[in-house]
């Protein structure tokens, strides 16, 4: 059996390999910082596959729904491997019908 060591930024990298091409909607009532708080703790628990977590996240609140719109959260991700926090930023995009979502990677802004 291979053993696999993770570097301090290979667990955010795998985040957002896995997370790459594909999106994570959540839908509801719009209130954007509950809204994008939730969309954030789903995504990394169902992308960070236990080497990712979130330890912080904080979304504005008041945010005008705004079809094709989009905010950003700012987030402190924990390298549950390395046991390093990673402070950054998530874009969260607004949809039709009070859906949020994440498109991949590329919303993903981590130090």
């Amino acid at each position: 059996m291979r053993r696999v060591i993770l570097r301090p930024r290979s667990a955010l990298t795998a985040l957002a390999v896995l997370a790459s091409t594909i999106g994570l909607s959540a839908c509801g009532g719009f209130d954007s910082a509950a809204s994008g708080e939730h969309l954030i703790k789903d995504y990394v628990k169902k992308f960070g596959q236990g080497r990712v977590s979130v330890k912080s996240v904080s979304c504005p609140g008041g945010v005008k729904e705004k079809v094709g719109g989009s905010f950003d959260c700012n987030v402190v991700l924990r390298d549950t491997a390395a046991g390093a926090d990673h402070p950054g930023t998530i874009t969260i995009h607004m949809e039709k019908g009070n859906k949020v979502e994440i498109n991949g990677s590329t919303d993903i802004h981590v130090r």
